[in-house]
């Protein structure tokens, strides 16, 4: 795999993370729900490294 793909994938972690945490922090939302919401996000932000990495490993 490139380079530009673990960066891509670091990203997406990055994210997941603090969906957790903030999930974990909130009175209102669930660890669950933060976690979802983190690795959405994470997915969204990353796609454009993420498929640049797949298409040309």
């Amino acid at each position: 795999m490139p380079p530009v793909f673990w960066i891509g994938l670091g990203i997406a972690g990055f994210a997941f993370l603090v969906g957790v945490i903030s999930g974990a922090r909130s009175r209102t939302a669930s660890v669950a729900s933060g976690a979802v919401m983190g690795a959405y996000l994470g997915v969204m932000v990353a796609f454009p490294l993420l498929a640049i990495g797949l298409a040309t490993s």
